[in-house]
């Protein structure tokens, strides 16, 4: 029960946060190439936000950047499970899944992607590489 509690709470706390405002400082030392201190940066904020896909996604993209694929993958997988509304999340997560040639998780993450982020500017090139994948 208590740990119920716990991630109800942790998920009204990540809604009422501004993410874009607390991942500032990490996003800007990924821009100018400090990709390790960005990950520091991030793991940080994944420990004080748990439940914040937003947190979870910025730390994968900094671990992408290091060339730590696998743990880039689990860490937009771990995004796209903490909340599921989060849309880059499952963008990230279908990028790696294709590179890995997980067809149908690919598919499926970009299929996600679209439908929270439907008036994407990319839209017509994720729709292509969705059927890509599903020619797989």
């Amino acid at each position: 029960m208590t740990g119920l509690l716990l991630t109800s709470l942790s998920s009204v706390w990540a809604k009422e946060v501004n993410f874009d405002e607390v991942l500032k400082n990490g996003n800007y030392m990924l821009q100018i190439g400090e990709s390790e201190k960005a990950a520091a940066f991030f793991a940080a904020k994944v420990k004080k936000y748990p439940s914040s896909g937003a947190c979870h996604t910025a730390l994968g993209r900094a671990l992408k950047r290091l060339g730590k694929l696998d743990q880039a993958k689990e860490e937009f997988k771990q995004a796209t499970e903490v909340e599921p509304t989060f849309p880059d999340g499952f963008y990230e997560y279908g990028v790696l899944s294709e590179s890995d040639k997980q067809w149908t998780q690919a598919a499926q993450a970009f299929e996600k992607y679209l439908e929270l982020k439907p008036e994407n500017a990319q839209r017509r090139t994720i729709e292509d590489r969705i059927q890509y994948c599903k020619g797989q």
